[in-house]
């Protein structure tokens, strides 16, 4: 894996998990820990070993020490296998994609925190891994991306929607797609994530051809649903797709900002290491450790 990644964290705000960790959680004080936070008076039947001696000494008060809570966050990287990331071939959407979440995944891992990639296939159920704790695993997670083929139709925001039922607990939940669907349709499911404390992360995948078709006269296919189009793409009506390609990436960077998610574009020819260190570090999801 590359260099670059191996002094790097994932930040988030929240997600804060039930087993012990790394990751320091101010604002959550507990009874044990290795940082001091705040202090709480004495009541009968607390731990006398974080009573603080010192103020007792100086203030005859008995004061109880309370740390900082550190503990581990569970990263579930949800990863869009539907037919729609195959295409247009040359960009190889799939590839980049998967690339960006070994990439993160890795990091994470570096990190202590713990792994969890869940494929979300168009025409089955979604196949979540087991949850990897080690950096020796980032193998184990390249081999879970890379068993299952891309196909069918995906209900993107009914898929978040299932997951956060299924994940109530609070996490950091990565989502990886070319969203292809429309905004409104995935903002219940990134509520639904929300409401359940995670940390959500809306990373778009998209084609260079998609930004910028070259076709003069021939037939849109959806790959996902069938349905053809009779299309002649004309220098109006290329700058009509541009304008409404523009339109639908506002409308998700503004359902991230409703929801208190992210949201980043990476295209599939740039370099995942360029935008990881780059982009994802100035948006502040990346940070050196």
């Amino acid at each position: 894996m590359n260099r670059l990644y191996t002094r790097l964290a994932l930040r988030v705000r929240r997600g804060m998990g039930e087993r012990l960790g790394e990751r320091r959680f101010p604002g959550r004080p507990q009874a044990s820990g290795t940082e001091v936070e705040s202090w709480n008076a004495y009541a009968p039947g607390d731990d006398l070993r974080h009573l603080d001696w010192n103020a007792a000494a100086r203030l005859d008060v008995l004061l109880m020490r309370r740390f900082t809570a550190e503990r581990e966050v569970l990263f579930h990287f949800l990863v869009d296998r539907s037919a729609s990331m195959l295409l247009p071939a040359p960009d190889r959407k799939r590839a980049a994609a998967d690339e960006l979440v070994l990439a993160l995944a890795w990091v994470a891992l570096a990190a202590t925190d713990a792994v969890r990639v869940t494929l979300l296939p168009g025409d089955r159920p979604p196949e979540p891994s087991p949850v990897y704790r080690h950096r020796a695993s980032a193998h184990a997670a390249a081999a879970w991306l890379a068993h299952a083929p891309a196909g069918g139709a995906l209900d993107l925001g009914a898929a978040l929607a299932e997951h956060a039922r299924r994940h109530p607990r609070p996490a950091a939940t990565v989502v990886v797609s070319d969203f292809m669907a429309d905004p409104a349709a995935l903002e219940p499911g990134v509520q639904a994530l929300r409401a359940r404390r995670h940390e959500v992360v809306l990373l778009q995948v998209i084609g260079r051809g998609e930004l910028d078709p070259d076709v003069g006269h021939g037939e849109l296919r959806d790959v996902e649903s069938g349905a053809t189009h009779p299309i002649a793409l004309t220098s109006a009506v290329r700058a009509r797709y541009q304008a409404l390609v523009a339109e639908h990436e506002a409308a998700l960077a503004a359902l991230a900002v409703r929801s208190e998610a992210l949201w980043a574009r990476l295209v599939s020819d740039e370099s995942v290491a360029g935008f990881v260190t780059g982009e994802l570090a100035r948006l502040g999801l990346v940070r050196r450790r």
